[in-house]
């Protein structure tokens, strides 16, 4: 898990990087695309994710995952040195088209790894740990992206930040477990019958048992929170983070002889508050294992999220401050939570697939969320923007209530009935 985690971790250097400067005009204006052309390359990544995940879910559950885990940090590390050397819509655009065909494969990849080397009574705290890299990965790459642009360059930020995923490419290609085991067992036929018994042959009603076998209502349940969860955290708080910040603090907040621009005041509460999630999947995942409730303990983590962000609605700046952390919570356990309940209800060789549904859906909630909170905001303040959403995750708190009712323990595998 340390080996697969700081690979994704290292993989983020270059599109956190991209998300902290590019919106920046001289910085655009290096790349040579427009503001408005900054917004599609930015979201191209999670759009073309919509496809991708579907058929990286299909490979690894197909397919030995080592080699495709290790292929794909490779193309993230392509992705990033072809936008630290190309100039102009086409060949940036082209960057972040190859970065969401590698993202996709390196997170469905390292999920399902996840769940191949997990168990019952250990997969939430596993899921955890996996998830606090991605968090990791996220805030501190967003401040080292930050920190080399200002004192390098965009362009050597990215080509530093894309030679270190290369290396990290290298490392999964030499110190990677072997899965060869795990895939030995997922890729195996079952077997025909007693030995010297003819082998039955396929019929209507086996084929129709074969095609119903995919758990719909398992994944889509699973789907649900995350949704909400991605179109909150990664839509709603994402786009409106700045905005936010400025209507509580101003333009900069001054400590002794420093002041540090509203800009950089943002960039640290991110940080910060990445690390409240990092705890957020620890916790979860841990508590998850301790009591056998997945579906609880993702109630218990969606509660917090709409206590927090209608808390960070208001306008005392203490008060707004602890309920944006208290809301980051939410973001680490649930994303912990949910490869988890794949993990426990599904079959090792549909977990592929049930994770690439997951996170597609999770993808539409994220794409969805920022031009929805902008385009409301000609029309609401950023208070009732927030308190409708911490509404939508009190909605999704009811449902993990509904669903956490059928849960005994750890759930054994099998489709939830809805």
């Amino acid at each position: 898990m340390t080996v697969l985690g700081l690979g994704v971790a290292i993989s983020l250097l270059g599109d956190s990087t991209l998300y902290t400067v590019l919106p920046r005009p001289e910085v655009a204006a290096e790349a040579g695309v427009s503001l408005a052309m900054v917004g599609v390359l930015l979201g191209a990544n999670r759009a073309v994710r919509l496809l991708t995940n579907g058929v990286a879910g299909v490979l690894y559950d197909r397919l030995p995952r080592r080699p495709l885990l290790t292929a794909s940090l490779f193309l993230g590390a392509l992705s990033t040195l072809i936008f630290a050397a190309g100039r102009g819509p086409a060949p940036l655009l082209l960057s972040r088209l190859l970065w969401g065909i590698a993202w996709s494969g390196i997170w469905v990849g390292g999920n399902a790894a996840l769940l191949a080397v997990s168990g019952h009574d250990n997969r939430g705290r596993l899921s955890g740990r996996f998830q606090m890299w991605f968090f990791i990965g996220s805030g501190a790459a967003a401040l080292f992206g930050g920190v080399l642009t200002d004192l390098l360059g965009f362009r050597q930020g990215l080509l530093i930040g894309g030679g270190l995923t290369a290396l990290a490419a290298l490392v999964w290609l030499v110190a990677l477990p072997d899965l060869r085991a795990q895939d030995a067992v997922r890729l195996t036929p079952p077997a025909a019958g007693p030995v010297g018994a003819p082998a039955a042959a396929p019929t209507a009603a086996s084929a129709a048992v074969a095609a119903a076998a995919f758990p719909w209502a398992t994944v889509l349940a699973a789907a649900v929170p995350m949704f909400v969860m991605r179109f909150v955290y990664s839509g709603v708080l994402a786009a409106t983070a700045i905005l936010w910040m400025a209507g509580l603090v101003g333009e900069g907040v001054t400590l002794g002889a420093f002041i540090a621009p509203i800009a950089t005041v943002t960039g640290a509460f991110v940080a910060v508050r990445a690390l409240i999630s990092v705890a957020g999947a620890r916790l979860a995942g841990h508590l998850s294992d301790l009591a056998g409730r997945r579906w609880w303990t993702v109630a218990g983590m969606l509660l917090a999220g709409a206590m927090g962000v209608w808390l960070a609605g208001s306008a005392s700046t203490p008060l707004a401050l602890s309920g944006a952390l208290l809301a980051a919570v939410t973001a680490g356990g649930v994303q912990a939570l949910a490869p988890a309940i794949v993990g426990d209800r599904g079959r090792a060789a549909q977990h592929g697939r049930m994770l690439s549904v997951v996170y597609t859906l999770g993808d539409l909630g994220s794409a969805l969320g920022p031009p929805l909170a902008l385009w409301l905001l000609g029309w609401l303040p950023i208070a009732t923007l927030y308190r409708l959403s911490a509404v939508l995750l009190a909605l999704a708190v009811a449902f993990a209530w509904r669903m956490a009712a059928k849960e005994t323990g750890h759930s054994k595998v099998g489709d939830w009935q809805l």
